[in-house]
């Protein structure tokens, strides 16, 4: 996906509660450059590139200043968080349980059906800790609670599972849950090596 493609993606989404899109110089921690002109611009992003390579930038509603600049070597990868980081942010205007969230984040993320992204967050359900923290992970696209502490099953954290065996972060949230119900069988399968995704 290249920037043009993200942006037709975005106005699919009908992005009405999302920042708006704008087109911008450059930016820096406080403002960003419009027409050579540093200003600041309320509740709206940008993906550029120039001769140090492709950036994200977006502002707050409160004042228009900079809240997150990310900076990268390629459009890829800077087509690619930005789609992240705005995928979380329209599944937080939905307002919806946080089973029917994780249900549009699993299908819009992983390109699951409807059926079979339920059927996960049905398995998951029962288990609270892993809930939570798949559900924090979808918002923020970090590894954690809200207060910041970490599921581990039989020593085994979702990040861990991650990093360590190269299972996707829904992949690595589910094995925490095959831990809980089936640890010989799990920890097995981990000493044995994981197929690769």
């Amino acid at each position: 996906m290249d920037k043009n493609e993200l942006l037709v993606w975005y106005k699919s989404i009908n992005p009405e509660k999302m920042p708006r899109y704008i087109e911008v110089d450059g930016a820096n921690d406080s403002q960003i450059c419009i027409n050579g002109e540093w200003q600041n611009a309320f509740y709206s992003w940008s993906l550029f590139g120039g001769e140090e390579g492709w950036s994200y930038v977006e502002t707050d509603s409160d004042r228009g200043y900079v809240i997150d600049l990310k900076k990268f070597s390629t459009e890829a990868q800077a087509v690619d968080y930005a789609k992240d980081t705005l995928e979380r942010r329209y599944l937080a205007t939905k307002g919806n349980s946080k089973e029917e969230m994780l249900v549009r984040y699993i299908q819009q993320k992983y390109g699951y059906t409807e059926k079979r992204a339920t059927s996960m967050i049905n398995q998951m359900r029962p288990y609270e800790d892993v809930f939570e923290e798949f559900f924090n992970y979808a918002r923020i696209g970090k590894f954690c609670k809200k207060d910041k502490s970490k599921t581990e099953i039989h020593g085994y954290t979702a990040e861990m599972l991650n990093k360590d065996y190269n299972l996707s972060p829904l992949g690595a949230y589910n094995y925490l849950v095959y831990l809980i119900e089936e640890p010989e069988r799990a920890i097995a399968d981990l000493k044995a090596g994981l197929p690769r995704r």
